[in-house]
């Protein structure tokens, strides 16, 4: 039986993974589904793509007036008689709970995207909070360890790890051709300080400096530390070969003109990205840490290398390009593994069952 479920977003953004992962539930899933947005960031963008798959969208451009929201969304429930609400971040975690207090009836689930946690002010709210929520979903067993650690009463609340999933990216048959000359690295990520990025920067001084100059870096995604960055790879004398492309709608295009897949993140909660270019049949290097050991394994379906070690990022990247079989063989797996664990498909089913169970 179809359900009446309102999802919590904190903008359109389908640049970042909560968005796109939330996208694809309302597109697949067999329910009625309905989407709040309390951000218009990227509005113009992407918004309508979010109202070509749902029932309605509600916009709650209040800021941080928790009043206006609350009593928006308690309009919405009403009107559309939601039966579930499915939130993320502590923003949105906040405003239901406070619906929760009027509409107590209400499902919530709570989906934890990531492994960090707030400050202890923000963990005292949800604390509180988390006693009403009635299903956690974990997106790797990796953030749910981490959870665990901080709020010892979700070990004994009803959770479920569900691990997101995705389709193979389109790719726009106009689009240039790959300069045979060059080995491309592709990066995918937010230019944020756990996404590591300057480890990518050390290896290619390090590969540069071996002599492999037709090696290029590409890095698509924006973020605080973009400026940073960029300086660092001016100071090493880089910038012929590590290139900024900023935030990018067709990935499909990138991942189709790359030769490895490299993403250095230290406390990945999933890392969707990866799971993209394993789709696209490409090889990838990733961190030995966070949730990338649940999605790759070693000299398989991909490598995994310290997320700090510039040298041994550099030799995978070398072993990878100098050993076309090899290369061949771990992009094929990965792919496999992909389709069989990480699809759009399962990743809907697993959500519409946990609807149906609630």
């Amino acid at each position: 039986m179809k359900k009446n479920i309102l999802y919590l977003l904190s903008s359109y953004n389908r640049f970042t993974g909560t968005p796109k992962k939330t996208l694809d539930l309302l597109n697949n899933s067999n329910n009625n589904n309905f989407l709040y947005v309390w951000s218009s960031n990227y509005k113009k963008e992407f918004k309508n793509d979010y109202v070509n798959v749902s029932r309605k969208v509600f916009e709650g451009d209040y800021g941080r007036n928790i009043f206006k929201h609350v009593n928006y969304l308690i309009k919405i429930i009403d009107q559309e008689k939601i039966e579930i609400v499915q939130t993320q971040f502590f923003f949105g975690e906040l405003l239901i709970g406070l619906v929760k207090l009027f509409r107590p009836k209400i499902k919530v689930i709570v989906v934890f995207v990531g492994s960090m946690s707030a400050g202890f002010l923000k963990r005292s709210i949800q604390n509180i909070f988390y006693k009403k929520v009635n299903t956690f979903v974990y997106i790797s067993n990796y953030v749910k360890e981490e959870k665990e650690k901080v709020f010892t009463y979700l070990r004994n609340a009803k959770t479920i790890v569900i691990y997101n999933g995705t389709n193979r990216l389109l790719v726009d048959k106009n689009k240039a051709q790959k300069n045979e000359n060059t080995f491309n690295l592709l990066s995918v990520s937010s230019l944020i300080s756990i996404k590591n990025i300057s480890t990518l920067i050390d290896m290619m001084e390090l590969i540069i400096k071996k002599q492999h100059k037709n090696i290029h870096l590409y890095i698509a995604g924006s973020g605080a530390q973009e400026n940073e960055l960029k300086q660092s790879v001016k100071e090493k004398g880089l910038q012929e070969f590590v290139h900024f492309l900023g935030n990018q709608k067709k990935i499909g295009n990138l991942l189709d003109n790359s030769d490895i897949f490299v993403h250095p993140c230290y406390i990945e909660g999933f890392g969707i990205s990866v799971i993209e270019a394993m789709m696209a049949e490409k090889p990838v290097v990733v961190s030995n840490a966070g949730a990338l050991p649940e999605i790759v394994n070693h000299k398989k379906t991909g490598f995994l290398v310290n997320p700090f070690n510039a040298e041994q990022w550099m030799n995978a990247v070398l072993e990878l390009k100098n050993n076309n079989e090899l290369s061949k063989e771990i992009a094929k797996n990965g792919k496999e593994k992909a389709e069989q664990e990480f699809s759009v498909k399962n990743f809907v089913e697993n959500y519409n069952l946990l609807y149906q169970k609630i």
